[in-house]
């Protein structure tokens, strides 16, 4: 249920998009967005579902700038059902046309790309770039001018992905659910690759995609000749793996135990742990003997018959971090399923590159 004040803002805002008045919009949904910054759940659901009604009735900026409010709202507690499909549609526009600007800009000049900004100024420049009088491949005299319009229509694209990329970091940190929602859609898939040369400023689209969920991994602890089945989900990188690794299997092998704000940085703590930078109680290595960088992520471990398998040795070296999860919002699982058996562990452990 909606207060007063807060309801009037929504009207309003309904009213500016109809009357198609983007000055009297973005000083409603400002106005919204001090009056709600810290409301209740139920007050944010209330206000996403009034939000999601609005994205069919404005142009891709206006979307842009409502989707990362909308992203607040859920921030705050709101169902984040209603925001998927507008920010999936609204992003999958805003890379396809950041990845057609790309090729334009290539197309007509040597010059760098240009940093994303919604500056007006910096819109137009970019638009003359790719509309000038060479035009589109127009300075290899293999195309003609690539009308105002449309290369306006790029720059555009080009400059609000990244709210668009906000919004959508938001819902892929909520649960295991959005995040298989989001892999689901292919032109989203498609979209993301296509620019993620050209957009680092966009780097946790690609990475939020990739994160595993339920995902079976087997961990052997070489000193001790042992071997677990462990499940793991919604872990942004090996930094936070190697720190929930050696919690979950402090009680099975030998391992100095994590401090526990280190094991809070690591999961739904503050992610700074006040104890001090995080240091690595273990090397991590594949089974094909390959040190696994702490930077990078699960899904990059490779997979043996199958299985996600990873070998922990005793640290060749002290290694911390100060940062114990890259993405706030989401909540990482690591569940120890059984220790495996003396066989089972002894037929991993033959199959595994020697010791380095």
């Amino acid at each position: 249920m909606l207060d007063q004040v807060t309801d009037r803002q929504c009207d309003a805002l309904h009213r500016a998009a109809e009357a198609q008045d983007p000055p009297g919009f973005l000083a409603t949904l400002q106005e919204l967005w001090k009056g709600t910054e810290d409301c209740d759940p139920a007050s944010a659901d209330a206000v996403l579902v009034r939000l999601c009604d609005l994205f069919d009735r404005l142009s891709p900026g206006l979307g842009a700038r409502l989707a990362v409010m909308g992203g607040a709202m859920v921030e705050n507690g709101a169902d984040p059902a209603p925001l998927i499909d507008p920010v999936v549609a609204g992003l999958c526009d805003a890379l396809e046309l950041s990845a057609e600007f790309a090729r334009a800009w290539r197309a007509v000049t040597d010059r760098r790309l240009p940093e994303p900004g919604p500056e007006d100024h910096v819109l137009l420049d970019a638009a003359r770039v790719l509309s000038g009088p060479f035009g589109l491949l127009g300075r290899f005299g293999l195309g003609r001018r690539l009308p105002f319009a449309r290369a306006l229509d790029l720059s555009v694209g080009w400059s609000i992905a990244e709210d668009w990329s906000t919004a959508a970091t938001t819902l892929l940190q909520q649960s295991a659910a959005i995040r298989a929602e989001f892999s689901r859609r292919p032109r989203l898939t498609a979209a993301v690759a296509a620019v993620e040369a050209d957009r680092p400023d966009l780097w946790c689209l690609p990475r939020l995609l990739a994160v595993l969920d339920d995902e079976p991994l087997i961990v052997l602890h070489r000193p001790a000749g042992r071997a677990y089945a462990t499940t793991i989900g919604g872990i942004g990188d090996n930094f936070q793996l190697s720190t929930l690794l050696a919690h979950v299997l402090s009680k099975h092998v030998p391992v100095t135990t994590p401090h526990p704000s280190w094991v809070g940085a690591a999961t739904d703590g503050p992610v700074k742990p006040e104890a001090g930078p995080i240091v690595d109680r273990f090397d991590v290595r594949d089974a094909t003997g390959e040190l696994i960088r702490n930077a990078g992520r699960p899904a990059e471990i490779p997979l043996l018959d199958g299985r996600r398998v990873v070998v922990l040795d005793r640290p060749s070296f002290r290694r911390t971090w100060n940062i114990g999860r890259t993405y706030p919002m989401m909540r990482p699982s690591i569940t120890l399923d059984r220790v495996l058996s003396e066989e089972e562990a002894r037929m991993w452990s033959s199959r595994l590159a020697p010791a380095p």
